[in-house]
């Protein structure tokens, strides 16, 4: 089991980490920027819900977090799961006023990425994710098509201190999007390290027991993410950081099954997400 006291096995999860960081990045960088869409949009379903904001543009991204089970991971037993998440944008509305929120006649973009991932449990608290992704997005302001290739790692691993819980998690992602409209290409790269703290106090809701998570998120783009890049001068992120806070084994509601829900900033120069968290923050 790990622990606070057991530094190596910590030690031997953060290099292994970084080592496949190094062996999977690829050997040719992104282009100055994709084509396509604001933030950009074919690769919304990796920046998750939430209201992307800066001086000239708001964007609005929710993603509905379909999954299935195949097989169930156990302490001992690997598992896997097929990810089927949904994500619409909604493009320059005018603020973030409950009033003036989009509605669905304001629908701009669409991305369906379905995946695939192997749940390897490598200790009783130490978990290696392999993933692929593979789906499209569709910009229905400019009619454009763009087909989706992700693939990746996480790591995910808990530290015991007394009665509380830290995870440690990482996630090294490569993805490229094409377009049937267009010669180039572009690429996704992102290194995502985050750490939650589960405290002490519970609530109780609905006869549940509520956890309450403090978490905090870097997010290192080697190759820059290029934001809103049909404007004059579009926005590059190298890297961001998130905080905020979840309620995770909530009551049951709808098909999610003791549900996680929060809320979280993530700052970036001249960029400001205001996050709506659905299940783990990372």
């Amino acid at each position: 089991m790990f622990s606070w006291n057991s530094p190596d096995r910590l030690k031997i999860s953060r290099n292994f980490f970084l080592l496949l960081c190094l062996l999977c990045k690829p050997a040719f960088s992104a282009e100055d920027g994709s084509i396509f869409g604001a933030t950009n949009f074919a690769f919304s379903n990796y920046l998750g819900t939430g209201f992307y904001t800066t001086s000239n543009h708001n964007v609005f991204v929710i993603q509905f977090p379909f999954d299935h089970t195949i097989i169930e991971r156990t302490d001992s037993e690997a598992g896997w799961r097929l990810n089927l998440p949904v994500t619409i944008g909604f493009i320059n509305f005018d603020n973030l006023k409950i009033d003036d929120l989009p509605d669905l006649n304001d629908v701009t973009t669409l991305t369906f990425v379905p995946g695939i991932e192997y749940q390897y449990p490598m200790s009783l608290d130490w978990t290696i994710i392999p993933f692929f992704d593979y789906g499209f997005a569709r910009d229905f302001n400019h009619t454009s098509n763009v087909l989706i290739t992700g693939i990746g790692i996480k790591s995910y691993a808990d530290f015991h201190l007394n009665e509380t819980v830290i995870t440690l998690g990482n996630r090294f992602l490569y993805a490229r999007e094409k377009s049937n409209d267009a010669d180039n290409a572009a690429d996704y790269v992102l290194i995502e390290t985050g750490l939650n703290y589960l405290l002490k106090n519970k609530l109780s809701f609905a006869n549940n027991s509520v956890n309450t998570n403090l978490y905090y998120v870097n997010y290192y783009y080697p190759d820059s993410l290029v934001f809103f890049d049909r404007a004059p001068n579009p926005i590059i992120v190298g890297v961001a950081n998130e905080v905020g806070i979840t309620f995770s084994n909530l009551p049951d509601f709808l098909f999610f099954d003791a549900p996680e829900v929060g809320i979280g900033i993530r700052y970036s120069g001249d960029i400001q997400v205001y996050r709506i968290v659905f299940g783990a923050p990372f």
